[in-house]
């Protein structure tokens, strides 16, 4: 193994466009709403969220993923419970 290969083992990328699995139990932060309904985007994905409370926005929710489109990146969930709020 050279020196290249050693230097850089082990090192991998993080994509911007994750994937889940239906039945997935995620931590996002709520970042807005469309069409009255709460969003989460990760990365370039976006996730509606539903039942999320009326002040859900700015805040971290566990959300258990209902459907996910790989394709085009966006899914449904629902919301499980608030579990922080943004650090800003």
């Amino acid at each position: 193994m050279s020196r290249f290969d050693k230097f850089f083992a082990g090192l991998a990328f993080r994509g911007s466009t994750p994937d889940y699995e239906p039945g997935d139990v995620i931590e996002v932060m709520v970042t807005g709403t469309e069409g009255g309904e709460a969003v989460a985007r990760i990365g370039d994905s976006t996730l509606r969220i539903e039942d999320a409370p009326a002040d859900a926005v700015n805040t971290r929710v566990l959300v258990a993923v209902d459907a996910w489109d790989d394709a085009g990146h966006r899914g449904t969930g629902t919301y499980r419970e608030t579990v922080g709020e943004s650090a800003f």
